[in-house]
């Protein structure tokens, strides 16, 4: 064994590191609409149909960001300005879930009309982080058997939603978070459906349109 004999190796040039952008995951992409607000269904229960609609179902495609709110307690304005455009009857008033602020429509109504469930929650509506619910239009009957697609739907049309004022950096940073409160749901469609053990049966509701 000498000197001679030993392999000496090449030095190796440093290795060069380069940021990576890395992908978002989708929750924070979706962190920045601050809620997410979901159009109720209506069904066109028309008998001869094409292509005949029996259900319509809800899809978590559905969801649409409601941006940022000048108030949790106003309705998301992205969708109410949608709503604000449905046509009605003789009936133009909005109506939403009763602790809710309208905001500046002036046909404007607080809990109108609504369809209450049958089990509705007394206590636990001061809300506090994130604020859900619904709001709704009495809307026109569609009734069309001109052309191809003839069409029938008729119900409310409006949205079920939940959103908040960077409802995550408000909640506690520690400790336990109970939930207490209310939920609120919209239903798919499908013929002859209904939900009278949970909603008042008025008008179809699960049949023609989403019950809520």
């Amino acid at each position: 064994f000498d000197l001679d004999s030993v392999d000496t190796e090449a030095p190796r040039p440093a290795p060069k590191y380069q940021d990576v952008s890395s992908e978002k995951p989708q929750a924070q992409k979706d962190q920045g609409g601050y809620g997410f607000a979901m159009r109720l269904k209506r069904r066109n229960w028309y008998p001869q149909a094409n292509p005949k609609e029996d259900e319509k179902k809800l899809s978590e495609n559905d969801w649409e960001a409601t941006g940022l709110p000048s108030d949790p307690k106003n309705l998301p304005e992205r969708q109410k300005s949608v709503i604000d455009k449905v046509e009605t009857g003789s009936d133009s008033n909005i109506y939403s879930s009763p602790y809710l602020t309208q905001s500046n429509h002036q046909n404007g109504s607080i809990n109108g009309g609504a369809n209450l469930p049958k089990n509705e929650v007394t206590n636990y509506k001061d809300f506090k982080y994130v604020y859900s619910g619904w709001f709704y239009k009495h809307a026109k009957r569609e009734f069309n058997l001109q052309g191809e697609h003839k069409s029938a739907k008729n119900g409310d049309d409006g949205y079920i939603f939940y959103h908040g004022k960077e409802p995550s950096r408000q909640l506690p940073a520690s400790g336990t978070v109970t939930y207490k409160g209310v939920w609120h749901f919209a239903t798919d469609v499908k013929k002859s459906q209904n939900f009278r053990d949970i909603i008042q049966p008025s008008k179809s509701q699960g049949d023609k349109y989403s019950g809520f």
